[in-house]
């Protein structure tokens, strides 16, 4: 049986526990209702998982080398509220106190180290999981990589699995053309464009007829 390792996307499930839960604060008023929610789906994933590795990724404020190509990425999110900003630090620190690893990296953002440690992973034979609101993430979806993709509401959580025959099964491509997908029909979310009067199911039509841009 194949050693596994669970890699979690930190901003991505804390922001989906903070807008998926009621507001709860703590005695002295700090919010702590991300956290908790964060931690419900930890913990979740950790009993059905059982990994031997566990690590969680962070995006750091720098700018990535994906501002110093395009400037205008993700120019225009709104910042975090700060009932969610105040609970990053917290969680943190709850994580490194039940000695679970955290990793960032200046000029990168999670995604970037989470799929580097997929494929590495992968690569020695181990078994991954990647657990992520964010479906970008689809296109690391292989026969021994899982994306799974919680969504948060206030009567529990539902998690939505795929391996690359899920990823085909529910959007018609396969993960690597999931990406010509997103460069077809853009990201409004990052403030990248596609082209225009194109959107998901024309890229989809156009993927599927032609199979790569």
């Amino acid at each position: 049986m194949c050693e596994k390792i669970l890699l979690i996307d930190g901003h991505s499930i804390l922001n989906r526990a903070f807008y998926g839960l009621p507001d709860l604060t703590s005695p002295e008023g700090l919010h702590t209702g991300a956290v908790y929610g964060f931690l419900n789906i930890l913990f979740r994933v950790l009993e059905e998982e059982k990994p031997e590795y566990l690590a969680v990724a962070f995006d750091r404020s720098e700018p990535t080398f994906r501002h110093q190509k395009y400037p205008e990425y993700k120019g225009t999110r709104k910042p975090m509220p700060e009932e969610l900003k105040e609970q990053l630090p917290l969680l943190q620190e709850m994580l490194a106190a039940m000695g679970i690893t955290t990793i960032s990296l200046a000029g990168y953002e999670a995604d970037d180290l989470l799929g580097t440690l997929a494929k590495r992973s992968e690569e020695k034979g181990m078994d991954v999981t990647v657990l992520s609101g964010d479906r970008d993430l689809l296109q690391l979806a292989t026969d021994k990589v899982l994306i799974r993709i919680p969504k948060t509401k206030r009567n529990g959580t539902e998690i939505e699995d795929y391996y690359a025959k899920d990823v085909l099964a529910q959007y018609q491509v396969t993960p690597k053309q999931f990406i010509e997908l997103k460069a077809l029909m853009g990201d409004t979310a990052d403030n990248i464009p596609g082209l225009p009067g194109v959107g998901e199911k024309t890229a989809t039509k156009i993927i599927v007829e032609y199979g790569s841009v």
